[in-house]
């Protein structure tokens, strides 16, 4: 049987190409990887901030109705509760659409939180007071302290799952 030469050339034409391949696909992997980092950051940034927005607008509005000098921080064009209703939504948005990007146990504290917030919205909601009175102030101002006491755990929580997560 002959000896088939195959020639130099073709070897490092070949040779070439696979590597090129596998270049390729470790660059598309490693890209991969990057871009799902730098979505889970986003969110996470995204969670944080609203749950720092909470915790601004539970300490304003209980400064502010118990006439404590505030941070003296303007919320969300001068709406307190504009400010909250925004981050309520990213929590909610966060529980809902982030199942594709955080871990469960992430999830299931935004969830907790959500329905924790919902409770305390109905409890503040079913108080009997007069409108513009000292009793709708001090309402108020518990209703915020209750909020800022649910949030504020949860945001240390949430701080360490991130950590953890994006190492």
């Amino acid at each position: 049987m002959p000896e088939l030469e195959i020639p130099s050339w073709l070897i490092s034409f070949f040779t070439t190409l696979l590597a090129a391949f596998f270049g390729y696909l470790i660059a598309v992997k490693k890209f991969k990887k990057e871009r799902l980092w730098q979505e889970k950051y986003e969110a996470y940034q995204d969670i944080l901030s609203a749950l720092e927005a909470m915790t601004l607008w539970a300490n304003e509005t209980y400064c502010s109705n118990k006439l404590i000098p505030t941070k003296g921080t303007r919320l969300a064009k001068n709406d307190p509760w504009l400010a909250f209703s925004e981050a309520r939504r990213t929590i909610a948005k966060s529980a809902c659409i982030g199942r594709l990007l955080l871990p469960k146990p992430v999830i299931d504290e935004l969830v907790a939180l959500e329905s924790d917030l919902w409770n305390e919205n109905f409890r503040a909601e079913e108080e009997q007071y007069h409108p513009h009175t000292h009793e709708e102030s001090e309402a108020i101002a518990q209703h915020a302290q209750n909020v800022e006491n649910i949030v504020k755990p949860r945001l240390g929580v949430i701080i360490e799952y991130a950590r953890n997560d994006l190492k």
